[in-house]
């Protein structure tokens, strides 16, 4: 779900970060900036990383031959650089795509959760009524996207951008349970009584 900042641990041979860029640039080359915009979309509904973490780890990348870069006057003062793949960053890749995740996410709002009866209740019970309406219209969002996706042909795994057509049906899916569990969190914390999950909110 979005706001879900995934471990950036190392793994035996590379870090999280460093096989999500590599996954970026399998679609073609980029700049930093582009990579950075991507990771936004689709792959920031769940998997996010900080402008300031891109650019040492596409350095890393380039030192362990993983990725090429070609420079190029860019609009200041500094040349530009745009990454490329190699065939050695492909193949690593590859591999790490096959291997089971260990890592688990990280959810702020997960673990405020696990405290709520810490604090006020009618302040806990007003930020997961905020969270469930975010999530509507995120919901309402990532349906127009994947809309769209599927007229283009994406939900077809035969297209190049099926990836980003999975990945963001996983958005619509965990939005939908974000809004369910959060309208049920907040219904139990306004009231002080237990209530069934999935009712109405009362």
């Amino acid at each position: 779900m979005a706001g879900i900042e995934g471990d950036d641990s190392a793994t035996t041979s590379g870090s999280t970060l460093g096989y999500a860029l590599l996954s970026l640039l399998t679609r073609g080359p980029a700049t930093g900036y582009q990579l950075t915009q991507q990771v936004k979309a689709p792959l920031g509904h769940f998997w996010t990383a900080r402008h300031s973490q891109i650019y040492p780890e596409l350095a890393r990348l380039s030192a362990a031959g993983w990725v090429d870069s070609v420079e190029q006057a860019g609009p200041g003062p500094r040349a530009k650089k745009t990454y490329a793949v190699t065939a050695a960053g492909l193949t690593a890749l590859r591999a790490w795509l096959v291997i089971p995740p260990t890592a688990q996410p990280r959810s702020e709002i997960t673990l405020k959760a696990y405290a709520a009866t810490s604090a006020d209740p009618v302040a806990m019970a007003a930020l997961y009524t905020d969270l469930a309406e975010r999530s509507t219209r995120l919901l309402a969002e990532y349906e127009q996207d994947a809309s769209r996706m599927r007229a283009a042909g994406q939900d077809d795994p035969g297209n190049p951008r099926f990836g980003n057509y999975a990945v963001l049906m996983m958005g619509v899916e965990s939005q939908r349970v974000v809004h369910r569990w959060a309208l049920w969190l907040a219904s139990c914390l306004r009231t002080g009584r237990p209530v069934p999950y999935g009712e109405p909110p009362g």
